[in-house]
């Protein structure tokens, strides 16, 4: 699943979230990623300026309709293998990559 950040309009999506084999950001137009994700409710950038730490709630919410009982066992099975690799934070977040997209033009 792709979280897309739009800084211009301060607005989160998420893109295929069915796709639990991969777990990113990616950014797209100018703004402060640090603010709209705080605003958002999505979590916290890490202080590395690299990562950002998802609230596993504010995913699920993002989700929106396709968060069904076979999603969560889905999520639930991407979060044990984050977990696995170091990629959760003690208070739950699961660390994403940042993905800046390029712009066209």
């Amino acid at each position: 699943m792709i979280i897309v950040i739009d800084l211009s309009e301060s607005r989160v999506l998420l893109q295929d979230p069915a796709d639990f084999a991969r777990f990113s950001v990616v950014t797209e137009g100018h703004g402060e990623l640090a603010e709209v994700v705080r605003q958002s409710g999505l979590g916290r950038l890490k202080d590395d300026g690299e990562h950002v730490v998802v609230d596993p709630v504010a995913l699920r919410a993002l989700a929106g309709s396709a968060a069904t009982d076979e999603w969560d066992e889905g999520f639930a099975g991407m979060c044990n293998y984050a977990a696995g690799k170091g990629w959760v934070e003690t208070d739950g977040g699961i660390v994403a990559h940042i993905e800046p997209r390029e712009e066209a033009g």
